[in-house]
């Protein structure tokens, strides 16, 4: 078993980078959209939250109310208008 603190910063530091992650995916002009990522086992909350979003309405990770074991594992993924520059 993970010590509480220990766990706790793990968690702080992911959400972290995730902010981080979806800021980047928001300003960058070749994002068109932002597609949540769920593995398949993931809670129901996380579930709800999966699927495509407009850059400015993709949702904030960790999700609220996720109940998955060692914390929200839900991640971006962009949807570029194009792939080579």
């Amino acid at each position: 078993m993970i010590p509480y603190d220990i766990q706790s910063r793990t968690l702080l530091k992911r959400a972290q980078e995730q902010a981080r992650s979806l800021q980047q995916l928001r300003s960058n002009p070749r994002v068109r959209d932002i597609r949540v990522i769920v593995q398949q086992e993931a809670c129901p909350a996380c579930q709800s939250v999966e699927g495509t979003y407009a850059t400015d309405s993709a949702p904030a990770l960790p999700v609220e109310g996720c109940s998955c074991l060692g914390g929200c594992t839900c991640h971006y993924e962009p949807m570029l208008t194009e792939i080579y520059p």
